[in-house]
């Protein structure tokens, strides 16, 4: 059957998604928004947190309606060995920031924006094809349904099978993807407050680096939702792999390590969840765009994971938005040609947000450096014990103590070498 009517199909009611829905909406642009799931973020997943910027843009002050359980004011990373931990932590002045989420609420609330906005929502309808027509996008395809539009805007998440279709990508190899797992651990929001320090109300954001990896490119996180906690592991997909180790190996070693036992202890999982994460960025389409589709969020490598920051949703808001300006001109000179979709490579860099993908493409590569995982978690750990132990036997100069602890771990040479490497990355 042929539905017809609409001007652009957006695919995918994910953040991306519905930013682009609900700007295309506003300007009177007949769009459909499918989605595969019983409902908006029924089948999302993610570490937990996201940026307030992005949805200020979007929405004004309309964003204070978010279903927000915690804004971020407390930061900190751990780095472990497989009993030792030394921590730094930050306090943000900023009240708003960034707050934690669960993607099931917030997919839903702004997907139901989008709807208001103007924006027809289908959900329960997966979008296997295209409709193509002389090597151009002319529509979808879901199920028993032909629906053609004006031009599509590709949502449809890490594993993209419309870009794939339409020739901007091939199946990602292992080393361009990562695997995210998460425990969703269930405690009173006193005793959250209590163990990571907070006022009421109040949230915070944790990364760990070390052992609980396994000695493999990977980390693990914690966010504070209002009555849980979320408590995950990112690995390297080539690693997994090539290592053939399970996910929960990796969540088992994280649980059980003496500094997070004493944030989980009494809690209980309520939520197991598992997902791919696109490493390569932007370059894992030859390009966004093609005659009559564009590319956006996840689906385009829309992210960023610096090691100590994940931005994922708000990069896809404002990549989403950026995808409905550049419909929106086109729509114009009604020309929807990849020549005139083209402008949509140009946005993604004059955006200072999502300029931050291109500032630090040479991060992925970077975390390759498995002495990340090893080495210099060991190293730190050494080093805080030796210099904060007292037993009576002397004391050594912090500097002379910090040599003595790299001899044997790593050269100089080396340890120079990754220092100056990622202060030119980061």
């Amino acid at each position: 059957m042929s539905l017809g009517g609409f001007e652009v199909a957006v695919v995918g009611a994910g953040p991306a998604g519905s930013a682009a829905a609900i700007t295309l909406a506003r300007e009177g642009v007949q769009v459909l928004l499918v989605e595969r799931g019983t409902f908006p973020g029924s089948k999302n997943v993610f570490g937990g947190r996201i940026y307030s910027y992005a949805l200020k843009r979007l929405l004004g002050d309309s964003w204070k309606d978010a279903p927000v359980e915690r804004f971020v004011r407390k930061e900190g990373i751990t780095f472990m060995t497989s009993d030792n931990a030394f921590s730094v932590e930050f306090e943000s002045k900023d009240p708003e920031g960034s707050f934690t989420a669960k993607r099931a609420k917030f997919d839903k609330w702004l997907a139901e924006k989008a709807e208001k906005a103007g924006a027809s929502l289908i959900t329960e309808s997966r979008v296997d094809d295209l409709i193509m027509d002389g090597g151009r996008v002319r529509g979808v395809v879901a199920g028993q349904d032909k629906i053609p539009t004006d031009v599509v805007i590709a949502c449809d998440g890490t594993t993209t099978g419309l870009a794939r279709r339409a020739g901007l990508t091939s199946m990602l190899e292992p080393n361009q993807i990562s695997m995210g797992v998460k425990d969703v651990i269930e405690l009173p929001r006193e005793k959250i407050e209590e163990r990571l320090g907070l006022e009421p109300g109040q949230g915070a954001a944790h990364v760990f680096i070390g052992a609980c990896s396994g000695g493999l490119r990977g980390g693990g996180f914690l966010y504070t939702n209002q009555d849980s906690l979320a408590l995950g592991m990112v690995v390297g997909g080539d690693d997994v792999s090539s290592h053939k180790t399970q996910s929960y190996s990796f969540m088992r070693k994280l649980r059980q390590h003496p500094k997070v036992q004493r944030f989980i202890k009494g809690g209980k999982t309520v939520e197991y969840d598992a997902h791919m994460i696109p490493e390569a960025g932007p370059k894992m389409l030859s390009r966004p765009y093609t005659d009559g589709m564009v590319v956006a969020g996840d689906a385009a490598g829309h992210l960023l994971n610096n090691g100590y920051t994940f931005r994922g949703v708000d990069m896809a808001i404002q990549a989403g938005v950026a995808a409905a300006q550049t419909v929106l001109e086109a729509r114009k000179k009604r020309d929807y040609s990849a020549n005139s979709l083209k402008t949509f490579e140009r946005k993604l860099h004059a955006d200072p947000a999502l300029k931050d993908m291109y500032t630090f493409h040479r991060v992925p590569a970077y975390l390759r450096n498995r002495r990340l995982y090893t080495v210099y978690p060991e190293l730190v750990c050494a080093a805080a014990e030796a210099v904060y132990r007292v037993d009576g036997t002397g004391k050594k100069k912090i500097s002379k103590e910090l040599r003595l602890q790299a001899k044997g771990r790593v050269s100089i040479f080396t340890l120079i070498r990754d220092l100056i490497g990622g202060a030119r990355t980061f």
